[in-house]
């Protein structure tokens, strides 16, 4: 058996390099091939970490690579096996007849861990192999060059052959491992099939990401893959063994049983035969390379999909998107302009002559404004289309592009054919024209029989005042007469005011006299039906700006409605509540309820719920749609409520009330003469702020004025082109379009551009009166808004009184 000096004397003797550390990397011993190889002796290295025993060269840290002999050192101890590094640049320190110098060396080396018996790193030892002689280094490239013939026989003893046939196959190893990782990991699928019936040689692990993991090597592609025969591949393959010559497809189908009896799925591959030759160029296999690219083929066929809904989505709705570029003029249009102008134009100058004259200077107008202004642009023309001679309406939209020191360079936007909305707006004002003289005349016509019949039912009850039978039926006409007389009145309100002809009468009414002559008015009926009327209210003051008869018919249709669909012996409750600048009335009854799809419409035009037996009277279903519009016209609302049928309803009126303050405003301009005016105007107050536009409203309403208040530019646009006012008063600071720009557009609409407009603004430095004035305002008035002053503009406006 050796003994522990044997062993000492064979690592001393053994040809092999071998230099033995600690986990700290402490030397503690090394061969004495080691010790000739980098010449020092056993004192020199013995107790100091290897790195310190064989430093870096000063000046040259290059020429020494200490971190990567460090990591695999670091590998080795912490996985518990060898690590090898298969070429290594690290100069050592040698001594020459001209003193020390450090020689720069090549080396491949291995670290193998000692183990315990619990498996605890107690030495690694280095196994290095100088293989200078193997590479020829260029200075000035700084690349290092294998050589595989090995050098003479005449070398020192510590190269010796056997070690560097070991260490030339430990770098050869190495490479082709390297080359094997890189195959593997490489980002497109790649295989080597060889001879003709291409079989699997090798295969990365991309390529087993497309197919599936399934045995592969040493099979032919057909019986690897059998579910790919018949897709065309083979024929490809054959061809490009036969033929020599590489062929390239993209975004070609392949069929795919990726899992073991799982579905077959559908993928998309990018994909390149390459013939692979030997030394003779005869092919002798395959290199088969290419890209999973399913996600992109997907992705750019969802991409036409999605183009295909938004271009059958613009044709449908006659819509065109465009790209203005100001410096050169050019316009690029989507492939659909044709469907919407009738030709398809290069240029906006092009465009101009086919706009209507009387549109022209609007159009450029807003090109201007948008340019200088916030960067949008919304502009309806008429255009005629050169293709057929039509004129159409043309909904223009943009918004301008700037460019970095904030010049305008281009506008993109949509051109949409609005012809048909037109039309549509056009017939519908039309028809409800002619619905209303329909009305009125048959109104009128309805009244005319209805004097007659009263009357000779009165000269029935006089001439035969002795006969009851006569006097009975003379009171049954009186009553049907009245009853007509009523419905006629209703058919002619409905008339008057779904053409604008109803004008109010306002003052200051006390709500709680209203609802009692409203009460007065609907007791026969309610005591007819053997109703019980409860009347409640909370409001030691509630008063409104409004006409009195109007509000009193308004509340007494809604008790005379709660009394008719209310079964006998009903109860019925109307309630005043008055709370932060409204009054609330509320009818309330027990009656037949409304049906949950009825509610949403009682309040249109001859809307009935469901006649019962036991209603008494009928009516025409218009009742509650003058409610609504009598009043919409106090700037109140009404709404209705129910639990469903046979529970009830509750119908709730809400106007704005006048304060204290408010209401003794408006008693004193009334003595000052200021409220009387036999010609009102229509004034359209635009301001985000609505307590002060209802505020304002509500004295120039008390002056006898028509007041509309908007609070946002967009919907004051569409009103104004509805029902065009003769005064616009315009909040400078509003959201999404300033005053300055909404007074623009309404000057610019023939049908507002000969009103008067008022700027109402925070700001009244010249400046700002200026930009006011060049933006279309006659006045310009700052908050808080003088009445006297504001009585006295409109006083000049029609001389014959405040109007």
């Amino acid at each position: 058996m050796m003994t522990l000096s044997d062993y000492q004397a064979l690592f001393r003797a053994t040809p092999y390099p071998y230099l033995v550390m600690t986990p700290d990397l402490t030397i503690v011993g090394a061969s004495g091939a080691y010790l000739r190889s980098v010449q020092r002796s056993l004192e020199e290295i013995v107790g100091r970490n290897v790195f310190d025993a064989f430093p870096a060269e000063e000046g040259n840290a290059e020429a020494t690579n200490i971190g990567e002999v460090k990591a695999s050192l670091l590998r080795a101890l912490a996985k518990g096996e060898p690590d090898t590094t298969a070429f290594v640049r690290y100069a050592v320190e040698v001594n020459t007849p001209q003193g020390k110098r450090f020689e720069e060396r090549y080396w491949s080396t291995v670290h193998t861990p000692v183990l315990n018996e619990e498996g605890t790193p107690i030495l690694v030892v280095q196994n290095p192999v100088d293989v200078t002689e193997l590479y020829r280094y260029d200075q000035q490239n700084e690349v290092a060059t294998l050589q595989l013939a090995l050098p003479s026989e005449n070398n020192t003893e510590n190269f010796n052959r056997a070690q560097m046939h070991e260490a030339l196959s430990r770098i050869l190893n190495n490479e082709r491992e390297h080359l094997r990782s890189l195959f593997n990991q490489a980002p497109g699928f790649v295989a080597v099939l060889m001879g003709p019936k291409h079989v699997f040689e090798m295969v990365n692990e991309a390529y087993y990401q497309l197919v599936g993991h399934r045995e592969l090597i040493g099979k032919a592609v057909w019986d690897a893959l059998p579910e790919v025969a018949g897709q065309g591949f083979e024929q490809f393959l054959d061809q490009v063994y036969r033929t020599g010559v590489p062929w390239i497809t993209r975004a070609m189908p392949i069929a795919i049983q990726r899992e073991r009896e799982g579905p077959i799925s559908q993928r998309y591959i990018d994909l390149v035969y390459e013939p692979y030759k030997d030394q003779y160029g005869t092919t002798v296999g395959i290199f088969a390379q290419g890209y999973d690219v399913t996600d992109a083929v997907e992705a750019q066929a969802a991409r036409r999909e999605s183009d295909e809904r938004l271009r059958d989505g613009m044709d449908a709705a006659k819509m065109a998107v465009w790209d203005w570029n100001f410096t050169t003029g050019e316009l690029a249009y989507s492939d659909n302009i044709g469907l919407v102008l009738g030709f398809s134009p290069t240029a906006m100058d092009v465009v101009g002559p086919h706009i209507h004259p009387d549109d022209r200077e609007k159009i450029d107008r807003a090109h201007r404004e948008a340019i200088a202004g916030a960067g949008t642009y919304q502009e309806v023309v008429r255009f005629l289309r050169p293709d057929n001679g039509r004129q159409v309406w043309l909904d223009s939209r943009g918004k301008v592009q700037f460019d970095d020191e904030g010049k305008a360079v281009r506008m993109r936007g949509v051109t949409v054919d609005v012809t048909e909305r037109y039309q549509a707006e056009f017939e519908l004002r039309e028809a409800n024209r002619k619905k209303d003289e329909f009305l009125a005349m048959l109104a009128h016509e309805l009244r005319n029989p209805l004097a007659p019949i009263s009357t000779a039912a009165e000269m029935l009850r006089l001439t035969n005042a002795a006969d009851t039978r006569t006097k009975k039926a003379s009171e049954v006409i009186s009553r049907q007469v009245k009853h007509m007389t009523a419905l006629v009145d209703d058919l002619l309100d409905v008339s008057r005011v779904t053409r604008g002809l109803v004008e109010l009468e306002k003052e200051l009414v006390d709500i709680k006299g209203a609802v009692a002559s409203a009460v007065e008015q609907a007791r026969p009926l309610i005591e007819a039906r053997r109703h019980a009327l409860t009347v409640r209210t909370d409001a030691t003051q509630a008063t409104v700006l409004g006409d009195r008869t109007r509000l009193v018919q308004v509340i007494a249709n809604l008790l005379n409605n709660a009394a008719k669909y209310t079964p006998q012996g009903g109860e019925i409750t109307l309630a005043v509540h008055a709370e932060e600048g409204w009054v609330d009335i509320a009818v309330i009854d027990n009656g037949i309820g409304i049906d949950t799809l009825l509610l949403p419409h009682v309040f249109e035009l001859f809307t009935q719920a469901a006649r019962t037996p036991d209603r008494a009277q009928g009516g025409l279903g218009i009742g509650l749609a003058l409610v609504k519009t009598m009043v919409a016209l106090h700037g109140g609302t009404v709404t209705a409520d129910s639990a469903g049928p046979g529970k009830g309803s509750t119908f709730t009126l809400r106007l704005p009330a006048i304060t204290q303050r408010l209401k003794e405003h408006i008693e004193d301009a009334a003595r000052e003469g200021m409220l009387a005016g036999p010609s009102p105007l229509r004034i359209m107050i635009v301001d985000d702020n609505v307590d002060a536009a209802e505020s304002l409203a509500v004295l120039l309403e008390a002056q006898g004025h028509q007041v509309r208040v908007e609070a946002h530019p967009v919907p004051a646009l569409a009103q104004a082109q509805l029902d065009p006012p003769e005064v616009l008063i315009l909040d400078i600071g509003l959201p999404e379009m300033d005053g300055y720009e909404l007074a623009r557009r309404l000057r610019a609409d023939p049908a507002t551009s000969s009103a008067l407009f008022i700027a109402l603004t925070g700001y009244g430095q010249a400046h700002d009166r200026i930009l006011s004035k060049s933006s279309g305002f006659e006045h310009h008035f700052v908050k808080p808004m003088d009445i006297e002053r504001l009585g006295q503009v409109l006083g000049a406006v029609r001389p014959a009184g405040l109007s």
